[in-house]
């Protein structure tokens, strides 16, 4: 019987690998960008799930998730706040400044 060993695990998929020293800063600005262009498309999509009068602020309410779990994954990645290129914790940042946004614009939220 073998035992538990992560050793033998291949590395890790794309999406949460930081390619540390294999992408040229350029491509990783690029495909950090394509996340967040791709995230705001989803919020959007299940946004518009909602009704006519609450859409907004279900979209800021997405976008909102959107940044804690981009948080997430920057700590899962081990991303460096202040790294040279983008990285999570600015996918994150642009994530929360769009839903700021976005409430501060709306005001308060429609009970009705």
């Amino acid at each position: 019987m073998t035992t538990f060993n992560p050793g033998d695990w291949p590395r890790l998929p794309d999406w949460l690998d930081p390619h540390k020293g294999r992408h040229s800063p350029q491509a990783i600005n690029r495909e950090a960008l394509e996340r967040c262009c791709m995230v705001v498309a989803f919020c959007l999509c299940f946004a518009a799930l909602a009704p006519p009068h609450l859409m907004p602020a279900a979209f800021a309410g997405l976008l909102l998730l959107a940044g804690i779990t981009s948080i997430g994954f920057a700590l899962m990645r081990g991303d460096r706040p202040l790294a040279s290129h983008l990285t999570a914790w600015d996918e994150a940042a642009l994530l929360f400044t769009a839903s700021l946004g976005l409430h501060l614009w709306l005001g308060p939220f429609p009970i009705n």
